[in-house]
């Protein structure tokens, strides 16, 4: 394959999301959009990624290179803002919101535009709309015309086939074509597509990739077929998913085979779950959440930066975050790893075969050792020793003559005013 650099627009301001989060950064299955658009053009084995972006970002951790599109005045203008760091025989050009787009697509289209000054990557959609339209020649083989939705005819909305936005160019050509792009349109843009006319067409095999986000909507259809496409790996490879559709999975996440999730699971990136792990259901693993092989964590469980080993049954009602835990170890209801300590973070460390009970309050940093034991409802702020209980909480009281002295109308009356009807 050639020698290629990639350029990857993303100065647009997406005044449309209707945030103030830049554009590229807003994530779609817990990673930025511009790392997903990183991740598939790395594939192509580039020489240089370049971003282009806006003199009021910075997307410089994500890429080799950046370059400053000083002014919006279209896609041309935007290379052009990179043309000085392009140094490779072809160069290859898609946009910072498309981050369903793969890799094998990228080298797909990188492949069979050999030969050729440009290629685009084209779809047909049922539901073109928003989409520029691409006009061929003849049996679709190269270009005609690339028209912008609101440039476009009655009869030139009706095309089903339409640009990515996504092209492969020879260099030199490019450099030479882009002087004749002109801001002759209903938007006064300087067009990419100006200069695509005799492209080759190479048909994209999934639609979906060429999907772009310009408003909280799309974002939010994007990530339905991200984790779709993340689900559908996972269950190929042994991971078992009662209600996909109702189970939120990130990128940057291994499960073990035999591992079942049960449905409202939500499990962030990061996290590496065993096998034949039964998570859920509507428990949350947040980031850096790992665990060994049989581990049941259960309804309502929340999980953070917690390590938790083999056999261990974590059931319900709880929070765990910034712990270690081993194997074998029961952690009862309502639980509570408090970790936080209102400015810095501590851990707790649970021993193998410990025994937590229930509502019980683990005030980090503090040690539970191996096979000791914690009493329901305590809230433990020292180190229980091996084979040992701790217990925190006040001794239990019992007024076995209360009823029968609340059958007494003046204790009656002065138990309700001290007790009930106190002023506020």
């Amino acid at each position: 394959m050639s020698e290629i650099d990639v350029v990857i627009l993303a100065a647009g301001k997406g005044t449309r999301m209707k945030d103030n989060i830049p554009k590229p950064l807003h994530e779609v299955a817990g990673l930025p959009m511009l790392e997903w658009v990183c991740r598939a053009v790395r594939q192509i084995d580039p020489n240089n990624i370049i971003a282009v972006q806006s003199p009021d970002e910075d997307f410089s951790s994500f890429v080799d290179q950046t370059a400053v599109q000083k002014e919006q005045l279209g896609s041309a203008n935007a290379l052009e803002s990179a043309f000085d760091k392009v140094t490779s025989e072809k160069v290859l050009v898609i946009n910072a919101d498309m981050p369903l787009m793969t890799g094998e697509a990228l080298q797909k289209l990188v492949s069979s535009s050999e030969g050729f000054d440009a290629a685009v990557l084209v779809a047909s959609l049922k539901k073109p709309n928003g989409y520029g339209r691409v006009i061929p020649v003849g049996q679709r083989q190269v270009v005609e015309q690339i028209v912008e939705e609101k440039d476009a005819t009655t009869e030139q909305k009706k095309i089903h086939l339409v640009n990515s936005g996504v092209y492969c160019f020879r260099t030199d050509y490019i450099k030479r074509a882009i002087r004749q792009v002109t801001d002759d349109n209903q938007q006064e843009e300087y067009y990419l597509t100006d200069a695509l006319p005799g492209a080759k067409i190479i048909d994209l095999e999934d639609w979906r990739d060429t999907l772009g986000v310009n408003d909280q909507k799309q974002l939010a259809q994007v990530n339905r077929y991200a984790r779709q496409r993340i689900d559908d790996l996972l269950m190929a490879s042994g991971v078992a998913m009662i209600d996909p559709e109702n189970t939120y999975i990130d990128a940057n996440v291994i499960i073990g085979s035999g591992t079942v999730i049960k449905p409202g699971t939500v499990i962030e990136h990061d996290s590496v779950i065993g096998a034949d792990n039964e998570i859920g259901p509507f428990a949350h693993l947040r980031q850096k959440t790992v665990t060994g092989d049989d581990v049941h964590i259960g309804n309502f469980v929340e999980t953070k930066n917690a390590q938790i080993g083999s056999h261990t049954h974590i059931g319900h009602l709880s929070y765990v975050g910034d712990a270690k835990l081993g194997q074998g170890v029961n952690v009862g209801a309502g639980t509570i790893f408090v970790n936080y300590d209102g400015k810095n973070k501590h851990q707790t460390i649970v021993g193998d075969r410990a025994f937590i009970g229930s509502n019980t309050k683990l005030v980090a940093p503090v040690k539970i050792d191996d096979e000791a034991i914690t009493a329901a409802g305590s809230t433990i702020t020292r180190d229980v020793p091996h084979h040992s209980m701790g217990i925190a909480r006040q001794r239990q009281t019992n007024k076995d003559d209360f009823w029968k002295r609340m059958q007494h109308e003046d204790f009656a009356e002065e138990y309700v005013e001290k007790n009930l009807h106190q002023d506020k």
